[in-house]
This record gives C-alpha cells, sequence and structure tokens, in this order.
C-alpha cells in the first residue's frame, strides 16, 4: 500500500517534466556589474554597498558584499538608473542601450537582448570608476546563478 503514493508521485514527476510547454531557457537579462580594486586590478568585493533602481523601489541588493551584481533593464525604456549606495554617500549610475528583442521560442517567447551604447556616473561620491567592457547584455539566470559575461568594472 505505501508503494501507490510514491509510484504516483513518480508519475506526476514524469508526466510535468516530459510536457514540452515548459520554457528550459533563461528569458532574463541583465548588466552584469562586476567590483574590482583600483589599486590591484583584481576582482574584489565591494563590501556594505546597496543597489536600488532610480525612479522605482526596487531594490536589488542591501547592504552586501559583492564582487558581482546583476541589474535588470527596463524593456521598455532606452536608459535604466540606479542608485549605488555605501552608507551615507551615493552615486547614480544610468545605463543608455538600444533593445533588440529576440524570439527563441513558442514556449519561451521573446527576450529582450539589450546593447549597451553609454555609461554615465551623475555624481562622484563615492569615486568609483566605471568602465564598459562588453557592450552586449546577455542572458542570466538567477535561479542556476548562471551568468554569461560581464559587462561593467567598477573600481573601487
Amino acid at each position: 500500500m505505501k508503494i501507490l503514493p510514491h509510484a504516483l508521485k513518480m508519475l506526476l514527476v514524469l508526466l510535468v517534466c516530459s510536457c514540452d510547454e515548459f520554457c528550459e531557457e533563461s528569458t532574463r537579462t541583465a548588466v552584469v556589474l562586476k567590483f574590482f580594486s583600483a589599486e590591484t586590478n583584481l576582482e574584489t568585493p565591494l563590501t556594505g554597498v546597496s543597489i536600488q533602481g532610480l525612479g522605482n523601489d526596487s531594490v536589488l541588493y542591501r547592504n552586501a558584499s559583492l564582487t558581482t551584481a546583476l541589474c535588470p533593464l527596463n524593456p521598455g525604456a532606452d536608459t535604466t538608473a540606479y542608485l549605488i549606495s555605501i552608507g551615507e554617500n551615493t552615486d547614480t549610475l544610468t545605463v543608455f542601450y538600444r533593445n533588440n528583442p529576440v524570439f527563441i521560442s513558442s514556449e519561451c517567447g521573446c527576450v529582450a537582448f539589450a546593447e549597451i551604447t553609454d555609461i554615465k556616473k551623475q555624481t562622484d561620491h563615492l569615486h568609483l570608476r566605471v568602465e564598459t567592457v562588453n557592450f552586449n547584455v546577455g542572458q542570466v539566470s538567477y535561479r542556476t546563478n548562471v551568468i554569461n559575461a560581464e559587462n561593467i568594472r567598477i573600481y573601487h
């Protein structure tokens, strides 16, 4: 009698896994920020950093120690700005881009790939140096922590 519930669970798992209506590919894109030491040029965590989208209340990171940050772009716009804060000091980083929607499949739909055209830092309270190293914003997976390539290096 105990085998029946286990067999039903296995059957359910097989049915769910065999369906082709689920998207297996990540449909999310994000600008990948990497943090480097300005002295050594080595990837180094930036500690106590908070990042949030400007113009909305999305807090991406709060008081974190980061070597990598994933910052999603607004697919309905051509600029997205972020507030980068450490303590009371805040800088605004604006990313300018061109959207390139790409059809992936009927299960996954479209992905809004982007090409970075410019980045600007409006203030210099944190004394960060910013550099674009890859203009093509790729797919990322928050679930499996898959990051295809870094886009922007921030030296601190």
